[in-house]
C-alpha cells in the first residue's frame, strides 16, 4: 500500500479540476494508486441534497455494480457510522464515506485480501473529502444565484451530452418503451409589464417563483434550466410528443393557476421539440425559439411543438419583433 505517500500531489491534482469528468478522473487514478488494487468502486450523489440513487463513476471497476436500490441502501447504512468493515470468507470489504459538510454524499467500497492500514483509509477519507469539496463547488457554479436552477452556461454541454446518448442520469427498466428526450423553452407572458408596474423586486419574486413551479413540475433526473432574464429551458424525457405536449400544458396549467403575490395571476408560454442526434445546439434551440414565437403571436398561455409548424408549413417568425 502507499499509504505513506505524501498527499500533498493528489490534494493540488484535485483541487486543480475545472470540469466534472476531469475530477471523476483524477479521483479514480489517485485511489488507484493510494489502494494499489482496483477492486473498488466509488458511488456518488451529484446532485447532493436531491433524493436520487448515488451514481458508479468507475464502472470499469473489478466489482459487481450495485442496482439504484442496491447503491441507495448502501449510502444509508454508510451513513449510520463512519467506516465500515465486513468479512466473508478470505475477503474483506471496506466502506468510505464520502462527506459534503457533514452529509453522506457517496461512498468508497474497496475489496481486499486483508483490512487496510488505518493510516490509508484515513488518506482515503481526507482526498474523497476533498474531492467532495471540489465537486460541490463546480456543482454551485453551475447553478443561477436567485433561482439556484441550472444557468445558461450549463445548458451547451448538457445538450450535447444528451443528443451524444451520454444524458441518462439514472436507468430505465422500461426498454420497450425508451423515453426520448425534448427540449422545452418557456417564457413569462408580458413580464416587461410586472417589471414596469411592480418593480424589479417583485420581478425577481415572480422569477423565482415560477422558477420553483418549473422545478416541481419535472422529474429529478430531468433538468430545468434559467435561460437568461424571464425565459426558461427544460430538457425532460417523454415516451411520445404527445406525452412532452401534456406535460408541458400541464405545467402552462400550474402557472396559469398560481396566485402570485401582489400581481394575481400570470402566464407562460412554451415552444418545444424531440432532441436528435443530428442537430447541433444552436439549431436546436433556434427551432425552440420558432416554436415559443409562435405560441406569443397567436395568443400567448400555450404549448407549440416546433413539428407543428413544420406540418401546418407556418411562416418562420421574425423574431426580432417584440414579443412580451
Amino acid at each position: 500500500m502507499k499509504a505513506n505517500k505524501c498527499g500533498h500531489e493528489w490534494i493540488i491534482k484535485l483541487t486543480q479540476q475545472e470540469e466534472e469528468s476531469d475530477l471523476d478522473s483524477a479521483l479514480i487514478q489517485i485511489i488507484s494508486d493510494l489502494l494499489e488494487v482496483d477492486n473498488f468502486a466509488i458511488y456518488v450523489n451529484k446532485n447532493f441534497s436531491a433524493p436520487i440513487p448515488p451514481t458508479l463513476i468507475n464502472p470499469n471497476s473489478n466489482l459487481e455494480q450495485l442496482s439504484p436500490d442496491e447503491a441507495s441502501l448502501l449510502l444509508q447504512k454508510v451513513t449510520q457510522n463512519k467506516i465500515r468493515v465486513s468479512y466473508a470468507f478470505s475477503s474483506t470489504t471496506s466502506y468510505v464515506p464520502i462527506y459534503h459538510f457533514g452529509k453522506v454524499v457517496g461512498t468508497l467500497l474497496i475489496e481486499t485480501e486483508q483490512e487496510l492500514p488505518e493510516r490509508t483509509t484515513m488518506l482515503a477519507v481526507h482526498i474523497l473529502n476533498i474531492y467532495a469539496n471540489q465537486l460541490g463547488l463546480l456543482y454551485k457554479s453551475r447553478l443561477d444565484p436567485l433561482t439556484e436552477l441550472l444557468n445558461r452556461q450549463t445548458f451547451d454541454k448538457k445538450v450535447i451530452e444528451i443528443v451524444s446518448g451520454n444524458g441518462f442520469l439514472l436507468p430505465r427498466n422500461d426498454n420497450n418503451k425508451k423515453r426520448r428526450w425534448y427540449l422545452a423553452i418557456a417564457d413569462i407572458d408580458n413580464f416587461k409589464n410586472i417589471n414596469d408596474n411592480y418593480g424589479h423586486v417583485i420581478g425577481d419574486e415572480v422569477i423565482l417563483l415560477v422558477a420553483r413551479l418549473l422545478k416541481n413540475n419535472f422529474r429529478i433526473e430531468d433538468y430545468v434550466f434559467r435561460y437568461g432574464g424571464e425565459e426558461f429551458a427544460m430538457l425532460f424525457q417523454a415516451k411520445t410528443e404527445a406525452d412532452a405536449h401534456v406535460a408541458l400544458n400541464r405545467l402552462r396549467l400550474n402557472v396559469a393557476q398560481y396566485p402570485f403575490p401582489q400581481i394575481g395571476q400570470l402566464t407562460i408560454s412554451i415552444g418545444f421539440l424531440e432532441l436528435v442526434s443530428i442537430d447541433t445546439v444552436s439549431s436546436i434551440v433556434n427551432q425552440a425559439d420558432l416554436a415559443l414565437y409562435y405560441s406569443k403571436n397567436t395568443g400567448r398561455n400555450r404549448v407549440t411543438s416546433y413539428s407543428e409548424l413544420e406540418v401546418n408549413n407556418e411562416p418562420k417568425i421574425d423574431n426580432s419583433i417584440e414579443l412580451f
